[in-house]
């Protein structure tokens, strides 16, 4: 089998190539209906990571189009969503291990099924640890901090706290469940959870923006004794200057749960899948740009230097899938 891939030939230069793609026995060939834009994939396109020349894409979903003769879960014709071994979702077609895919029901959108990041979020929530009663802050209300306020949604916390310095974003946390919203340019979030808390604070706080100034702030707005601090983003800089007397102070926990983090990344990809099949995840006013994946060039641009409005950007690879 052929197929058309993106191929990053430089930072900041992609380009169209057909590739063979063949199936090893315990392998699917899946064609792939989409694949969402990471940040983390960003550095490979501005340089910041290295490996150009490759294929990127992680984030993906489509339909198996053939099996390998030692597989028996799948067959021709399932739509699946993947935990992926290598980076190749921008392509027509993608070759993956049947133990690496999971199944999507039929009632859901498969342009909106991508497990991956949403398999972060299942190790986020996880390191989060909430319980009954929690008050629970989500600060940064990108795509990752609305999936975490849709994730915790509902009746077990006294109350889900969403914070950021943008409105729009503020009222979509709002619309996706978070009892409170705080405009932190606005006003003083510490001041503001005080109140809201009645002085208790918050048992945990998901920060979310990827900004190392933000890591500080943050963890002021932690309760005292065993308050737990989850740092859910990757930072392109490094933290300076950072006061752990205040981490002793609160007797806080600290946590960092990136991929590494998780103990078994297959059994993470399964309870975010099952998440997406129940709908508890849900794409509306998250995916907020779509590109063909003849155009990844403008695509990764768009990553880089996100226009007005942009939250989640995604390839479409194959369309009417």
């Amino acid at each position: 089998m052929t197929g058309k891939a993106a191929v990053l030939q430089a930072p900041g230069k992609f380009c169209i190539e057909e590739r063979q793609i063949d199936i090893h026995t315990d392998e699917v060939l899946v064609q792939v209906a989409c694949c969402g834009l990471c940040n983390w994939e960003k550095g490979f396109y501005t340089g910041v990571l290295s490996g150009a020349p490759c294929t990127l894409g992680h984030e993906w979903s489509g339909v198996v189009r053939e099996v390998g003769s030692d597989v028996s879960t799948l067959k021709a014709g399932d739509r699946v969503t993947v935990f992926p071994d290598k980076l190749q979702g921008f392509a027509e077609y993608a070759a993956i291990k049947a133990s690496y895919c999971f199944k999507i029901s039929d009632d859901v959108d498969l342009y909106e099924a991508f497990a991956e990041p949403l398999k972060c979020i299942i190790t986020v929530l996880r390191s989060a640890a909430p319980e009954v009663g929690d008050y629970g802050v989500v600060v940064g209300c990108g795509p990752m901090g609305l999936w975490c306020v849709q994730a915790l949604a509902g009746h077990m916390l006294a109350g889900l706290i969403a914070i950021d310095v943008d409105d729009a974003k503020l009222e979509v946390a709002k619309s996706y469940g978070a009892a409170y919203v705080i405009n932190s340019k606005k006003e003083d979030a510490k001041k503001r959870i005080a109140e809201i808390t009645g002085g208790h604070m918050a048992d945990f706080v998901i920060e979310g923006t990827g900004l190392p100034q933000l890591v500080a702030s943050s963890t002021g707005l932690l309760r005292v004794r065993r308050g737990r601090l989850v740092l859910m983003s990757y930072y392109e800089e490094t933290v300076d200057g950072f006061d752990f007397r205040t981490m002793a102070d609160l007797g806080a926990i600290i946590t960092n749960p990136q991929p590494a983090y998780s103990e078994d990344g297959l059994e993470d990809t399964r309870r975010a899948v099952e998440l997406i099949n129940n709908k508890t995840f849900c794409q509306k006013d998250i995916i907020t740009h779509r590109f063909s994946r003849d155009d990844i060039q403008e695509a990764f641009e768009a990553l880089v230097n996100k226009p007005k409005g942009y939250i989640k950007g995604i390839v479409v690879c194959n369309e009417n899938m």
